[in-house]
């Protein structure tokens, strides 16, 4: 039985922690024999927007209502268009700060968006 959610690994090179709200990318030069490690912080409403995509079936568009609900208005905050199109290019910048590419997240246009052709792996607690 799995426990708790504890993130998710991205590419195998992303780590997306949860709890600490941030991106850490690890990047490793064989010729070298060296790491780099770069990491990003989230806001908490940019971490709900990314579990949410990165919970959703493979390639299943994740309506914007029910984003807006699930990202804000569940956490009674107010929501609106405008601020999900917002997140999601903030958040879309940060990915891309990671290595990812500007389409990770795609959009169906008046529709939704959903995680474009990665390989994701969710992580449990013990």
């Amino acid at each position: 039985m799995k426990g708790e959610i504890y993130g998710f690994l991205i590419d195998e090179e992303i780590l997306f922690d949860i709890n600490k709200k941030r991106l850490i990318r690890f990047s490793d030069d064989t010729e070298l024999r060296a790491v780099t490690i770069s990491a990003v912080s989230l806001s908490v409403n940019l971490v709900r927007l990314l579990t949410l995509l990165l919970t959703s079936e493979k390639g299943v568009v994740v309506s914007k209502n029910d984003i807006l609900n699930n990202v804000w208005e569940d956490n009674n905050l107010s929501s609106s268009s405008q601020r999900l199109w917002h997140a999601i290019n903030e958040l879309r910048r940060k990915l891309m700060a990671m290595g990812l590419s500007s389409d990770f997240i795609s959009s169906v246009r008046d529709s939704g968006y959903f995680i474009n052709n990665h390989k994701v792996t969710p992580l449990f607690y013990g």
